[in-house]
């Protein structure tokens, strides 16, 4: 069975009808765990954060627990496995073999995604998550995977509108589906936005993102350290999110980081712990103006340049509109039919 990928509206010729089922033809199953109670198993998941905060180091560090079934801190069993990864953002050879190598990993266990093709000597191309069914066929012919990381998620979203609930629902409806349907636990990787507020709204992209994932969970520095980090629940739909987990960030002779799990409870929430974080730091805007500065420091750039790249950052128009105002950013038509051209 192939997981079902939504088409075309059909004809309103023909007449559409429900698809039901009894509950009494349901039979009720518990929920099956990754890591309980925090990552289930063949459910979608999503862990957020601000770039340059370990992310991807931790995911190597859960790699590691499924590959070696190594008992996770909270002296639950780990269930052993092959793991696929889905990087966009590190290369395979310097910085995710080096951590996978640090946090203890069986790599022979890891599966790299690096593409896509139409054949067996064919030109391989970009991955998206247009591509369900190639993951779907792996899983098929890979039955031991246990977990696929997709990092950052939004590096996949090719053609979609990541801001729009019904376009993201709609490519994460077949990748919730495919968890299902093979017992895999799916963790997907992505930033915070530059706004305020609960940290149920601070994902980057729509609200869909959050809405569509089982657990939601929120990596942040802790005051206690320069390198102490937490995983805190910002939402856990199949489980208690009463406390969160925290870790060190260590790093081998070689300077590779990994982490190292620490016994005690995180008893802050993300909400505070995203609160005291912001009134320690400045606003979006002057974010933005430093960062407005640095790209166009390097010389003229099209005004749609800027704004795609300043959207995947999280700054939303306003704020770009205010920094590109605080700047003084002169604007130009670069001709009749071309667009807008930003400097200096």
């Amino acid at each position: 069975m192939k997981v079902l990928i939504p088409g075309p509206e059909p004809s309103a010729n023909l007449r559409r009808r429900a698809v039901t089922r009894r509950a009494s033809d349901v039979a009720p199953q518990a929920i099956r765990w990754l890591w309980e109670p925090h990552f289930a198993a063949g459910k979608l998941s999503l862990i957020v954060g601000d770039p340059g905060l370990s992310k991807s180091t931790l995911t190597s560090c859960i790699a590691s627990h499924v590959t070696t079934g190594t008992d996770w801190p909270n002296d639950r069993r780990c269930p052993v496995g092959e793991v696929l990864m889905v990087n966009a953002e590190d290369d395979p050879a310097d910085t995710t073999r080096p951590r996978l190598d640090a946090a203890g990993a069986l790599v022979e266990k890891v599966h790299f995604l690096d593409g896509v093709t139409d054949c067996t000597d064919g030109p391989t191309r970009s991955f998206n998550l247009g591509h369900v069914d190639v993951i779907d066929d792996f899983l098929e012919t890979n039955p031991a995977v246990r977990l696929v990381i997709i990092d950052p998620i939004s590096a996949y979203m090719a053609g979609i509108d990541s801001h729009k609930n019904t376009d993201v629902r709609a490519v994460l409806a077949p990748i919730a589906a495919l968890a299902a349907k093979h017992g895999v636990a799916v963790i997907a990787v992505s930033h915070l936005n530059k706004g305020q507020g609960a940290a149920i709204y601070r994902s980057s992209g729509s609200m869909a993102f959050v809405a569509a994932s089982r657990a939601t969970y929120l990596v942040a520095k802790s005051e206690d350290g320069p390198d102490r980090r937490l995983l805190l629940p910002v939402k856990n739909n199949l489980g208690p999110d009463t406390h969160g987990i925290g870790y060190l960030l260590k790093t081998t002779e070689s300077n590779v980081p990994f982490v190292e799990w620490l016994p005690e409870p995180v008893t802050q929430t993300a909400d505070e712990v995203l609160r005291s974080s912001a009134e320690d730091q400045r606003t979006s805007t002057d974010d933005c103006v430093d960062w407005l500065r640095a790209v166009l420091s390097d010389g003229d750039k099209a005004a749609s340049e800027v704004m795609t790249a300043a959207e995947r950052l999280g700054f939303s128009p306003k704020v770009l509109r205010r920094a590109r105002e605080k700047l003084e950013v002169r604007t130009d038509k670069a001709g009749v039919k071309a667009g807008w051209i930003w400097s200096l």
